[in-house]
């Protein structure tokens, strides 16, 4: 039997030799290119998708509570104001096992409210990174994963405030602080929630004594 012509050997190798060399040069062009968005694309995506996030669970995490716990709780639930026998404010005493049953629900209510919002994550047009108005909804959307960190810390505080001659607001805010992971290709990092929201108030007339009871700092 004849072997293969030479001339049929030659361009099989030269075929060979081609197939190698852009394979080799698909292989350089994707580890430049992965190079290229981890370096330059991967940060300003994280930098935008930690900055939604971090909108995204407050705004959830003030409207949760302002449903579900601060529209049950009243000032005279929280606080009991003492006052001499000329009607002078005294003493304002905290009720200590109301607030703790607030925070305890309320930790409870970030923490579910955290899970339903990322469940779904959220996408980012790629477009966005060039910082453009009008190209900041074009491109593919990359998709960014979210995950609740821990628990909530959940703290009560107080503030005084003047509101008028001889008149002072004083009110009860709840500190909330929780975590969420940013979870995208290449990178990831934990974003810090930190929210202050308001449960009760009212209008003190007269000095505001410098006594306080029990109030958890």
């Amino acid at each position: 039997m004849f072997g293969r012509p030479k001339w049929y050997r030659r361009i099989f190798t030269y075929k060979l030799v081609n197939f190698y060399v852009l394979l080799i040069t698909m292989a350089v062009l994707a580890f430049f290119m992965f190079i290229f968005i981890e370096r330059q694309i991967a940060p300003s995506v994280l930098a935008i998708a930690e900055a939604r996030a971090r909108i995204l669970a407050t705004e959830a995490i003030n409207r949760a509570v302002k449903e579900k716990i601060t529209k049950n709780v009243q000032y005279k639930d929280l606080i009991t104001i003492h006052k001499d026998v000329s009607g002078q404010i005294t003493l304002i005493q905290i009720n200590t096992i109301e607030i703790n049953r607030i925070e305890t629900e309320t930790t409870l209510e970030v923490v579910r409210t955290l899970k339903e919002i990322t469940m779904d994550g959220i996408k980012i047009p790629l477009g966005v990174i060039t910082g453009s108005k009008i190209l900041a909804n074009m491109g593919p959307s990359i998709n960014v994963s979210l995950y609740p960190v821990g628990t909530a810390q959940v703290d009560t505080s107080e503030a005084f405030e003047e509101a008028g001659i001889n008149q002072t607001r004083h009110k009860i805010i709840l500190d909330i602080t929780a975590q969420v992971r940013v979870v995208q290709p290449f990178l990831s990092s934990n974003v810090e929630i930190k929210t202050n929201v308001p449960i009760a108030e009212t209008i003190i007339v007269g000095n505001v004594p410098q006594t306080i009871l029990d109030f958890k700092q």
